[in-house]
């Protein structure tokens, strides 16, 4: 039997601002070692709390990304890799989608399928290889935290009495995951909790939690007018008269492939509470939210941030680390030269996303 080599990964470093997740922890290289060759850039672990010498102890070489690009099958990273990748001999790059800058498409060479993690969302064949829907569940944690600390709520579950002192309003647009866990946190905090979703299935996950359910007009995500003929204004009109009691909406409503429909306008906003703050993981449900600043509109806060998994690194990557392992194990007992023409459902499924570019970043 002719001896065949084994894959080899290249394990990059990531350079955006602010992002300090990895793709691969060095339990999970340790464990892909045993039958496959990993390179790693330098401190990539560093901020998630992962040095070089756990890397190398797990059996990764260090590299830099001129080899790597030279001598690795597959390269992956958190983020698309925002620097020049176009003399890379990888037979795929892996990553998960963000709906922050990213490179230029020609900085990847053209041909090569980018593997975007994102398009395995509630896919029911993809279990754990899910990475989006777990980072997004860090996320909607991580919103509510944020959302706590620019409220200036340092004691958000203290007592007096066995009561809570002043709990806030919450409200979470949406019933995907990070939304579901941003009302699971707050309910944790102390918070008086509110879910804002389009439909039956919307209502049964979010009373789950034990938030108030409140139903969004359907024309607000979709361009068409309601069957009872409410146009897009006044049923904004209607979501902004819902929201003007929360102190804090975490805004998580996306449509697949499209920028993410604005459910809040400056006019609404004019209306909340004061001192408000709109966390909006989706980078667009506000229409006055840019991504990775912090935008006020009198005492209004409107948080774009991008990278808020990256407050909670460790773990963020853990479960990312956990997902992209067992998917690069596929991969690696697959043709990569065949990628594009895979029967596999889950290969299939990304290289599908990646050539019809059913996702914008996410």
């Amino acid at each position: 039997m002719p001896y065949l080599p084994p894959v080899h990964i290249g394990l990059l470093r990531e350079t955006f601002p602010g992002e300090r997740r990895v793709a691969l922890t060095p339990s999970d290289v340790s464990r892909l070692t045993r039958h496959m060759a990993i390179s790693f850039e330098r401190d990539c672990g560093v901020s998630a709390g992962h040095d070089d010498e756990a890397y190398i102890s797990a059996g990764a070489n260090p590299a830099g990304v001129e080899s790597m690009s030279a001598a690795c099958d597959l390269i992956v990273s958190v983020r698309r890799p925002n620097r020049d990748m176009s003399a890379a001999k990888a037979a795929a790059f892996l990553f998960l989608g963000s709906n922050s800058e990213s490179a230029p498409l020609s900085q990847i060479k053209a041909g090569v399928p980018e593997l975007d993690l994102a398009d395995l969302e509630g896919f029911a064949d993809a279990g754990s290889m899910d990475a989006f829907t777990a980072q997004a569940t860090i996320s909607g944690h991580a919103a509510v935290l944020e959302g706590s600390r620019q409220l200036g709520i340092n004691h958000p579950m203290l007592m007096l009495d066995g009561n809570f002192v002043r709990p806030i309003r919450m409200a979470a647009l949406g019933a995907d995951s990070a939304a579901l866990q941003a009302i699971a946190t707050a309910r944790r905090l102390g918070a008086l909790t509110y879910g804002f979703g389009f439909g039956e299935d919307d209502r049964r996950k979010i009373e789950a939690l034990g938030a108030k359910f409140i139903a969004i007009q359907p024309a607000l995500r979709r361009s068409p007018a309601t069957p009872s003929g409410m146009p897009p204004i006044e049923a904004r009109r209607q979501l902004a008269s819902d929201l003007a009691q929360m102190q804090l909406i975490v805004a998580s409503v996306t449509d697949r492939g499209r920028p993410a429909p604005v459910l809040i306008d400056k006019d609404a906003i004019a209306t909340f509470a004061p001192a408000t703050v709109i966390v909006d993981l989706a980078i667009g449900n506000c229409s006055m939210t840019e991504a990775n600043q912090i935008v006020t509109n009198g005492s209004i806060r409107i948080i774009g941030s991008t990278t808020l998994a990256s407050n909670e690194a460790n773990e963020a990557s853990r479960l990312f680390s956990e997902g992209m392992s067992k998917l690069l194990e596929r991969l690696a007992a697959s043709d990569l030269g065949a990628l594009k023409n895979s029967t596999d459902p889950i290969i299939n499924r990304l290289t599908s996303g990646q050539q019809a570019g059913e996702r914008i970043a996410s």
